[in-house]
């Protein structure tokens, strides 16, 4: 079982609600922008995993927005494809955190979430990770999803 984390912001494009993703890496967080939370499971298991949720830090004065608006997105160096619409969020928020309920998983899974910044700071999150909820011993962590967010 891998948990991958990716941070974009999202970059307006030609067309009304369309935007490119730009990889965020340490520093880059701009209080003024939008961002996509990615989080990708992937379980090389044949058994299908149930009941498990994926818990994702959030630094203060961060927010899940509660409706993607219609927007879609494009990886960087996708040409002219046509851009993915954002599925609607599916998160319960928590206290510096929010969790994604995943009823079971196979093969590989993708949450997608918008996210503002607001407070302004340096930040060092723990990394984000998938628990099993009535095996709580199995949990996978994210590798190298410590990054620290310092907003302008």
């Amino acid at each position: 079982m891998t948990v991958e984390r990716q941070l974009y912001r999202l970059i307006p494009g030609e067309e009304e609600m369309s935007f490119t993703l730009q990889p965020v890496t340490s520093n880059e967080i701009d209080s003024d922008a939008l961002y996509l939370d990615e989080i990708t499971l992937t379980s090389e298991q044949d058994a299908v995993l149930r009941y498990g949720q994926v818990e994702v830090p959030l630094p203060p004065g961060a927010d899940v927005e509660r409706t993607t608006w219609g927007i879609s997105v494009n990886k960087p160096n996708a040409g002219k494809q046509q851009g993915q619409l954002l599925e609607k969020a599916r998160n319960e928020m928590g206290e510096l955190a929010y969790m994604v309920p995943v009823k079971e998983l196979t093969g590989t899974v993708t949450f997608r979430h918008l996210l503002r910044f607001s407070q302004k700071g340096q930040f060092v999150l723990p990394p984000a990770r998938y628990v099993r909820s009535y095996a709580p011993a199995q949990q996978s962590v994210a590798p190298g999803s410590e990054w620290t967010s310092g907003c302008r």
